[in-house]
């Protein structure tokens, strides 16, 4: 889900409300406090997203080898003609074990695309036709992270390591002294209200993102949300937040760390019809399948900039499509 508002003279906040599967995601809070001053000074959009709902609870047990449903797909298995055999690589998740995907067409990618790419979840400033623009990330990312385990920061890395693939963005962790732009952070349920009084008391965070904010705050169901901010402007992407609960069930809480952080690059949306995909609501799949990974593919093509609307994006976008995939079905 994507929300905008002002903040500040020159930055909106747009923020992106995710659902993963793992319930709601949600972005972090920390914009104000946490957020660099050289991002601060360029007041910038928010997007919110919200992952796959399913509202089927997963055992409690920590320790679960399975995911919920058969059908969840694997992260970094991709097709020849999309990545080399060194860039497909083996992920530490327990969510992202291999699974067969349904065959998907070039139509149905290019379809889901302008859908995830082009519309947000919960945005308070979008167009005449509830479309955003492009927002993509120029910077190199360095995240933070709030509360993670070992297993999270080993897991986070992995992943950055395999969307950094993907897109060619430069994603790490933030060192001790040096700036960051992504705030992970896992809330146990007694620090949720305060995070949430915080958010909710910015200038910047608009009426629908304070909705969500607030069902994530109050609601079981909702596990996980992630803010993004942009500059109004260029639609270049400046910061991100994620907010994810501390509790919840193993194969949940490596959904929204990939949902999320994906979310996060600039696909702030999800659409029921997109399948096989993480980004959709009914939550079939807890981590990134091929077609998720055709989509981030697509947006960081250079041809798609940041800014740019669904007249400009769809063209280029049929083009970049036929070009990864020639065959024109998955294989």
């Amino acid at each position: 889900m994507s929300v905008r508002a002002g903040y500040g003279a020159g930055l909106l906040l747009a923020g992106m409300l995710a659902l993963a599967g793992c319930g709601r995601s949600s972005s972090d809070l920390q914009m104000t406090r946490a957020v660099p001053d050289a991002v601060l000074d360029t007041v910038p959009t928010v997007v919110a997203d919200a992952g796959p709902e399913t509202g089927v609870e997963t055992p409690a047990d920590a320790g679960a080898r399975v995911a919920p449903r058969t059908r969840a797909s694997t992260v970094g298995v991709m097709p020849p003609d999309i990545l080399t055999p060194a860039s497909r690589l083996s992920l530490p998740f327990v969510a992202v074990r291999p699974r067969s995907e349904p065959p998907y067409s070039n139509d149905q990618v290019l379809r889901n695309f302008l859908s995830i790419a082009l519309r947000a979840e919960a945005a308070d400033d979008v167009g005449p036709d509830g479309g955003i623009a492009i927002s993509k990330w120029r910077d190199p990312i360095r995240y933070r992270l709030v509360g993670a385990r070992t297993r999270d920061r080993v897991q986070i890395a992995a992943l950055s390591d395999h969307l950094a693939a993907l897109t060619g963005l430069d994603i790490r962790e933030a060192g001790e002294v040096e700036r960051y732009n992504m705030d992970i952070r896992f809330i146990p349920p007694e620090g949720r209200a305060a995070e949430m009084r915080e958010l909710l008391a910015t200038q910047w965070l608009g009426p629908r993102v304070a909705r969500l904010a607030e069902g994530w705050r109050d609601y079981e169901i909702d596990r996980c949300f992630a803010l993004t901010t942009r500059d109004p402007t260029t639609g270049v992407t400046g910061t991100a937040h994620v907010f994810i609960k501390d509790e919840l069930p193993l194969v949940w809480r490596e959904t929204c760390i990939i949902e999320e952080m994906a979310q996060s690059l600039g696909l702030l949306n999800d659409d029921p019809r997109a399948n096989p995909s993480i980004f959709n609501d009914d939550g079939a799949y807890q981590a990134l399948t091929t077609h998720d990974e055709l989509l981030l593919r697509i947006l960081y093509d250079p041809r798609i900039r940041s800014g740019m609307h669904r007249d400009s994006v769809q063209p280029l976008a049929e083009r970049i499509v036929a070009e990864l995939r020639p065959a024109g079905v998955s294989r």
